[in-house]
């Protein structure tokens, strides 16, 4: 071969060569930025923080995620009427600029808390369910104390995690787990989950949604019971049992073509709540027995309740609550919901908009008539926005604690719907924590004394 003959191959090989190693690159970046692989987050993660530098500098940035600017309500317990009843507030949300869940007195003194670390509690990188640049890219939602004394909660999408009364790792759940997490009445918990695939992998598995095929990402929802060992013991599909109930009508009924060169929507229902009706309150239920579960799906507006056994849907109502949250099975055989009306509009870079009205409330439905009546938000003194989240948890005696995501407070009422206790999460003089849940538990609720834990 002549010399130029040579030369000519050896460009000719480097070319190839070139253009091989940068179609590799594509292709990689693809799947990366599809499946959420490295470096696809932490180049997103750099990009969010540069483009961000005018308002937060490079120490403040991850914080961005977890506040919301003040309202100028004060700072920690701003009422209580309540005095010292013996009862500890929990709380989960952004407290001392990390990922926390605590247990208060009345007076706001911290009892204890617990460091909610997503790096620490899942630390193999290669195996976490999320890939993140930061710890901070992640937050809890659904979260609640045993009677151990041990927190149960959810990194959102990311795992499930219980740990000790002093913070020791008992069990962790690498799963897609979001949003709620409830005692199950026979043991064990009942949350979300999620499964995320794509319309390509199996067109007939969820049409019209898979019917495309494209690479487009299908996100369904499920509910997930677990042992209290975290082992999974079921999961079903939220939108499948919507079609097998025959309600794919309300399934789709949002406006979209649904043509075979788009999947439109691929979150298919945003499932936040899922909660089981006791035997205390079973009566009040003619429709409802024992065990029943209570769904929300937030991008439908709806709420409905399905047997555990036959996953029949045994009642269900779209609105008048909009992008709602956390339904609880009350006494006197109603459901009460927590109701943000409102939508992302009023959210624009996730941050809330102040001169909102402050329109959300908690709703309760009667589902044998359907009539509502709003219990707190409307009177003077309950105002509250929450364009996200939210969460109510029902007191003996009537009353509620209520978790308001966005104004970062805990809020208690009475029976009648008069704030007799309420905090507020302030991060500066700006800005708010936010916090994702909060229940009052009485001394009774514990059945071990608590103990000093190393570093007290």
């Amino acid at each position: 071969m002549s010399q130029a003959s040579d030369k000519i191959a050896r460009r000719v090989f480097s070319f190839c060569l070139i253009l091989a190693v940068l179609g590799a690159g594509f292709l990689y970046g693809a799947l990366a930025t599809r499946k959420n692989l490295f470096p696809a987050p932490q180049l997103e993660f750099a990009y969010d923080m540069l483009t961000t530098l005018g308002h937060n500098d490079l120490t403040s940035h991850p914080r961005r995620h977890h506040l919301q600017p003040s309202r100028g309500l004060g700072e920690g317990v701003v009422v209580n009427e309540i005095g010292d009843d013996g009862a500890l507030v929990f709380m989960a949300g952004f407290f001392d600029d990390e990922n926390q869940a605590r247990l208060v007195h009345r007076d706001g003194s911290v009892m204890r808390k617990w460091s909610l670390d997503y790096f620490t509690h899942f630390p193999d990188a290669e195996t976490r369910m999320c890939a993140l640049a930061t710890t901070l890219n992640v937050d809890q939602h659904g979260a609640l104390v045993t009677r151990r004394g041990e927190v149960v909660f959810n990194y959102e999408y990311c795992g499930t995690v219980k740990l000790s009364p002093c913070g020791d790792v008992v069990w962790t759940l690498n799963d897609r787990t979001h949003h709620s997490i409830v005692p199950a009445a026979g043991g064990g918990y009942w949350l979300l989950g999620r499964q995320r695939w794509t319309a390509a992998d199996a067109p007939a598995r969820m049409p019209p949604f898979s019917t495309s095929a494209t690479d487009q990402e299908i996100k369904e929802d499920t509910i997930m019971k677990i042992s209290e060992d975290g082992e999974i013991l079921l999961e079903v599909s939220i939108p499948q049992l919507m079609r097998d109930a025959h309600l794919e009508a309300l399934l789709t009924a949002n406006g979209e073509d649904f043509s075979r060169e788009s999947a439109d929507r691929g979150e298919l229902v945003h499932a936040n709540k899922v909660a089981e009706l006791s035997s205390v309150y079973a009566d009040a239920f003619p429709r409802f027995d024992t065990g029943d579960l209570l769904l929300s799906m937030r991008d439908l507006n709806l709420v409905m309740v399905v047997d555990p056994l036959s996953w029949d849907v045994k009642w269900h109502q779209t609105g008048p609550w909009l992008r709602q949250h956390d339904p609880e099975f009350l006494p006197d055989g109603r459901i009460s919901i927590f109701n943000n009306n409102v939508y992302r509009t009023v959210y624009p870079d996730e941050v809330l908009d102040l001169s909102t009205p402050p329109v959300t409330n908690i709703t309760a439905v009667d589902p044998e008539s359907g009539e509502v009546e709003v219990l707190f938000g409307e009177a003077p003194g309950q105002e509250m926005l929450s364009a996200i989240r939210g969460q109510h948890e029902i007191r003996p005696g009537g009353g509620m604690v209520i978790a308001e995501f966005d104004g970062g407070r805990v809020i208690e009422t009475d029976a009648a719907g008069k704030v007799v206790w309420e905090y507020v999460n302030a991060f500066d003089a700006d800005s708010v924590g936010e916090i994702t849940n909060a229940d009052a538990y009485p001394p009774e609720h514990f059945e071990t004394a608590w103990e000093s834990c190393a570093g007290e």
